[in-house]
């Protein structure tokens, strides 16, 4: 894949966008913890579905915040990786961290809280 298509653009953009909403659960951080019997917390899968999937994964505070420690990694729902553009990197029931193909890199770059990717 030498160039992310427009759908994978649109992709890469609806998954930021679902970050975002993230961001603000994770801005709860302990007292978001505190909600769940268990201490995980649950988040919204942000794969790129257009208007976002809806669905949700549940992860502890301290794992997600290592998704967010480099802008291109996110959290999405087991069998909602696309694998043109992203490839999976760590994977549980609940969750699966993926990481964005080079060339797809450029698209989620000016994440302000995340570093660039490694």
């Amino acid at each position: 894949m030498n160039e992310p298509g427009d759908r994978y653009a649109r992709q890469a953009r609806n998954e930021a966008l679902m970050r975002e909403v993230n961001e603000r659960i994770a801005e709860l951080g302990e007292s978001a913890q505190a909600w769940s019997p268990d201490g995980v917390v649950e988040f919204l899968c942000e794969c790129g579905v257009e208007g976002g999937c809806g669905e949700r994964i549940r992860m502890p505070l301290h794992v997600y915040e290592t998704v967010r420690a480099q802008d291109d990694r996110f959290a999405v729902r087991p069998g909602h990786e696309t694998p043109e553009l992203e490839r999976a990197i760590d994977w549980t029931d609940e969750y699966v961290i993926v990481d964005k193909v080079d060339a797809a890199e450029p698209i989620v770059a000016d994440d302000p809280r995340g570093a660039p990717s490694k």
